[in-house]
């Protein structure tokens, strides 16, 4: 079985205000660069800091294994392994999925193709709702 990754944003607030901070840092960058009409350390510093913000965005994914999930976070430091026995249930809307531990919930939103490649993936041990 090959291993998808699966884009995922958290809910739409927390999305929006991560990535404006990210744009923000992106337009001070280029603000420097035309202020002084050349590249300097100021619009570089910002540069690499949206790139950082950029790619820890984007490595946000939902990893389907065999025997269970891997969610990357944007934190660098943060992966969880969620096996299929530990998952209660896993309920699904149209661009929206809510992972049912015992102890927790997880919200994820994604695409609406990556919605029903999602649910392909799973096995049937794992029950889905649908809304």
């Amino acid at each position: 079985m090959k291993n998808y990754k699966i884009r995922w944003q958290p809910e739409r607030s927390l999305a929006i205000i991560y990535w404006s901070v990210t744009l923000i840092f992106l337009f001070l960058s280029l603000t420097f660069i035309l202020e002084r009409a050349e590249v300097h350390w100021k619009s570089m510093l910002f540069m690499v800091i949206f790139l950082l913000l950029f790619y820890l965005g984007y490595r946000r994914a939902i990893i389907v294994h065999k025997n269970g999930l891997q969610i990357n976070y944007a934190r660098f430091w943060k992966t969880d392994y969620l096996p299929f026995n530990q998952i209660e249930s896993i309920q699904i809307s149209v661009n929206f999925v809510t992972i049912n531990l015992k102890k927790q919930k997880l919200e994820l939103s994604l695409r609406k193709k990556q919605v029903k490649l999602f649910w392909k993936l799973l096995p049937k041990e794992v029950t889905v709702y649908s809304k």
